[in-house]
């Protein structure tokens, strides 16, 4: 009897074995398809697609869930499901926690075939990932085993490499622009630049990929800056300028005194090159309106920086999800580089020997003229007058060595209080003054050792500036000379004695 009742059992098990097959449980195999690589900075970043299949010969499914973890926030609302059914209906998109990163999917009851979850964008800026992958779990059916987690994106990265520039030389007298400016932009790995949107659209992109470049300060009084209206990569990338707010602008964008905004957008309006890593390269124009600019130019450095742009975040300050434009980005100024320099009104004179020695009365004059004034045209035979000019003076004493340690260099820039005589009340020169000045008095001035023996580098604020120095013991012995006015490169050319 015992047996038998064992045999029932065995016979009622296997029934229900049968029966819970038949019903059975699907198991899903899982590939991917990743984003080759992404920009580290962006905000709506495209993800690969996801694809699930039955696993041939396994049962159908059941009702059931397959919940997609992105890890990232999902910056998009553009999740899609396509595939093929060989029996039930597709699944579909259940629910999306964007913030959160999560997508889940409804499985159908008696579903057996392929369907793929496509359109996923995502937020990677802020993190410090280099790739992506994707969690996946499933309520009801199965997902093979060591397919749980499958890459999205291969590589993320800044999108662009490096600003590099040829900086722009003006002239501080004249105002002749030598050397025009031009920046270039290389992204840092193939298609970082990307396309333009496509009609009709085939994804949710809304807009080319931007560039944003800002200058470091406004040019001076009478000077322009004109960023060209279009700009293009050594391959196929064209960018077009555009307003702030993703309005078309398509003309050259001049940056003077007077700008409300030190900032320049350039959209990509032609594809670039997915083939090669592309720079992009940007002609600016230089421009001096004598009638206007005050001369000699004030003495300027002006550099640019550049972002990927659009710049915006992934969510309003209510939490909900901002739906254009894409692609957006937070900002990563790369650079700066140099777009404009202005070369200052200087003259640099050397004395190559002065010398004041207090035990034995020997001191050096020192007569620094501004020549900037002058007879003019007619009177100096067709000669160009110089332009009228005032500044400081700084000096830069080096003393001789004397036993083995070698001393410290010192300057000294004249001020209001400064000892001589020819300065203005606020320690200029002015033009057509000539500044005298015992080299005690300076040293006092500089809080220096009462004894000097060296030689000195004079820079004048000015151009056209003499120098003459006389050492002496103001009884039996006067010597000096002329100082030398250096207007060579000195790192690579020798001096010549230009007086």
């Amino acid at each position: 009897m015992k047996a038998k009742t064992l045999l029932v059992a065995a016979v009622m098990f296997l029934g229900l074995a049968a029966a819970a097959y038949a019903q059975g449980t699907a198991t899903f195999q899982v590939g991917s398809i990743p984003v080759t690589a992404v920009t580290a900075t962006g905000m709506t970043e495209k993800t690969g697609s996801i694809t699930f299949t039955t696993v041939s010969g396994s049962a159908p499914t059941v009702l059931g869930t397959i919940t997609v973890s992105y890890l990232v926030p999902i910056t998009n609302a553009g999740a899609a499901i396509t595939g093929t059914a060989l029996t039930g209906a597709l699944p579909t998109i259940g629910s999306t926690n964007n913030t959160a990163g999560v997508v889940v999917i409804n499985v159908s009851e008696g579903f057996t075939g392929t369907f793929t979850l496509t359109g996923i964008r995502v937020a990677v800026s802020g993190t410090t990932l280099t790739s992506l992958s994707a969690s996946l779990s499933a309520v009801g059916n199965a997902i093979v085993a060591g397919q749980t987690v499958v890459t999205v994106i291969s590589s993320i990265s800044n999108g662009l490499a490096s600003l590099t520039s040829t900086s722009g030389v003006i002239n501080a007298v004249t105002g002749a622009v030598t050397t025009q400016p031009t920046l270039k932009v290389k992204e840092n790995y193939l298609d970082a630049y990307g396309k333009i949107p496509t009609v009709p659209a085939t994804d949710d992109q809304t807009t080319g990929v931007w560039l944003r470049f800002t200058l470091s300060a406004a040019p001076p009084t009478g000077m322009t800056i004109a960023f060209p209206a279009t700009a293009t990569t050594d391959s196929t990338g064209i960018f077009t300028t555009v307003n702030s707010d993703g309005t078309p602008n398509g003309a050259a964008v001049n940056i003077t005194s007077t700008s409300a905004a030190l900032t320049v957008y350039y959209q990509l309006t032609t594809d670039s090159d997915p083939t090669k890593i592309e720079t992009l390269t940007v002609p600016l124009t230089v421009s001096v309106d004598t009638t206007k600019a005050s001369f000699p130019l004030a003495s300027i450095s002006i550099t640019s920086t550049v972002t990927l742009a659009p710049i915006g975040t992934a969510f309003a300050s209510s939490g909900a999800l901002i739906a254009s434009p894409i692609p957006r980005f937070s900002a990563l100024e790369v650079g700066p580089a140099s777009i404009l320099s202005i070369a200052g009104s200087a003259t640099t004179l050397i004395i190559p020997y002065a010398s004041t020695v207090s035990s034995s009365g020997y001191n050096t004059g020192i007569a620094v003229a501004n020549t900037t004034t002058d007879p003019g045209a007619t009177a100096m035979f067709g000669l160009a007058s110089a332009i009228k000019q005032a500044g400081p003076i700084t000096f830069y004493f080096y003393p001789q060595q004397s036993g083995s340690t070698a001393p410290t260099p010192f300057s000294y820039t004249t001020g209001a209080a400064s000892p001589g005589t020819g300065l203005d009340s606020s320690g200029r020169v002015p033009s057509g003054s000539t500044y005298t000045v015992l080299l005690s008095q300076l040293l006092a001035a500089a809080s220096a050792p009462a004894d000097f023996n060296g030689y000195i580098i004079v820079v004048c604020s000015f151009t056209n500036a003499h120098i003459q120095y006389i050492i002496t013991d103001f009884k039996f012995f006067a010597n000096g000379g002329q100082g030398m006015v250096v207007s060579s490169t000195r790192a690579t050319t020798p001096e010549a004695l230009n007086h």
